[in-house]
C-alpha cells in the first residue's frame, strides 16, 4: 500500500492525474475513500490527493486515539504535503477533517493556495472551552436555538455513541454519531452500502471527539488563503452556525450553502457540491 511515514506515522494515500495539487482531509467516520466522487473530477485538471488519517483504515495504528488531535493530525498533515511535493496545495477538509484543515492552514500559510471547508467542526468558534458553565449559559443567552441544537447532539450522539464504542458496540456507535451530526434519525441507514461500509470501517475514529479542540479564533485571522467554507442546507443549526462564524473569522472567505444537503454535502449532493468547488479552484487557476 502506498504510504507516507510523518514522525512515526504511518499515512496511506492515492494520488491521480497531474497539475496542481490538491489535498483531501476527512472527518469521522470515514476515510480517503469519503473524496472518491471529488477525485474522479478533479483529477482530470489537478493532481489529487486522498489520504487516511492517523487511525483511519487502511492504516492499522494501534492506540486509544488519545493522541489524535487537531494539532497532531495536522503535523501528519504537514508532513504528508511536504514528503509529496509539488509547492503549495489546494486543501479541502470535511467536518472534523476541516478544523484540522484550518489549523493547518494558519499555521503553514506558506502551504496552502486555497482552503475549502466543509462543514468544519470548528466547535472552538461557538464555545470555546466546551466544559465551561459560564461560556455554555453565554451560549443559550445570546443564541438559544443554536445551544439547543448543540446540547440535542450532545447528549442524543455524542454522550451514547462514546458508550456504545466503549462496550464494543460499533455499528451502534457509528449509528448514532452520524445519525446526530445528520441531525436526522435512521440517516446512517439511508447511506448508500459502500458509504455505510466505510463508516463501519472507521468505528473507532469515533473517539477522535474525546480529544481537546484548541482555541481557533485568533489562529483563523492568520488564514491568508483565499476560502470557501460550504454547509448543507439541512445541516444541524449548530453546525450551520459554526459554518457562519468560520466563514466571518477568515479573511478572504465565502460562504455557500449547498441545497439538499446536510453533514455529507459531498456525498449528499456531489453535483452542486463539485460544481461550486471547480468553480471556486478555477479562479485562483485563471
Amino acid at each position: 500500500m502506498p504510504s507516507v511515514n510523518v514522525d512515526g506515522v504511518d499515512l496511506y494515500y492515492e494520488e491521480k492525474g497531474t497539475g496542481d495539487p490538491i489535498v483531501f482531509s476527512h472527518g469521522i467516520p470515514t476515510d480517503y475513500r469519503a473524496w472518491s466522487g471529488q477525485v474522479e473530477l478533479l483529477s482530470k485538471n489537478y493532481r489529487a490527493i486522498t489520504y487516511s488519517r492517523r487511525y483511519a483504515a487502511p492504516n492499522r495504528r494501534k492506540g486509544d486515539l488519545s493522541d489524535s488531535t487537531v494539532e497532531n493530525n495536522a503535523s501528519d498533515l504537514r508532513g504528508l504535503v511536504q514528503k509529496l511535493g509539488n509547492g503549495p496545495v489546494h486543501l479541502v477538509g470535511h467536518s472534523y477533517g476541516g478544523f484540522i484543515a484550518a489549523y493547518f492552514a494558519s499555521e503553514n500559510p506558506e502551504l496552502v493556495k486555497t482552503l475549502v471547508l466543509v462543514e468544519p467542526a470548528t466547535s472552538t468558534l461557538l464555545v470555546e472551552n466546551a466544559n465551561s458553565s459560564a461560556q455554555l449559559l453565554s451560549l443559550l443567552l445570546r443564541s438559544p436555538s443554536v445551544a439547543l441544537s448543540a446540547r440535542k447532539f450532545q447528549k442524543r450522539s455524542l454522550a451514547p455513541s462514546l458508550k456504545a464504542l466503549d462496550a464494543g458496540e460499533n455499528s451502534k456507535a457509528v449509528e448514532l454519531n452520524v445519525d446526530g451530526v445528520e441531525d436526522r434519525v435512521g440517516a446512517f441507514s439511508l447511506m448508500p452500502d459502500s458509504v455505510r461500509a466505510m463508516m463501519l470501517d472507521n468505528a473507532r475514529t469515533v473517539a477522535e471527539l474525546r480529544t481537546s479542540f484548541p482555541p481557533l479564533k485568533a489562529r483563523a485571522g492568520k488564514i491568508t488563503a483565499r476560502t470557501l467554507v460550504m454547509n448543507g442546507a439541512n445541516s444541524a443549526l449548530w453546525l450551520r452556525r459554526i459554518g457562519q462564524l468560520t466563514a466571518a473569522a477568515i479573511p478572504h472567505a465565502e460562504a455557500f450553502t449547498v441545497p439538499q444537503a446536510r453533514h455529507f454535502p459531498h456525498l449528499e449532493n456531489p453535483e452542486v457540491f463539485d460544481r461550486k468547488l471547480s468553480d471556486f479552484l478555477s479562479q485562483t487557476s485563471q
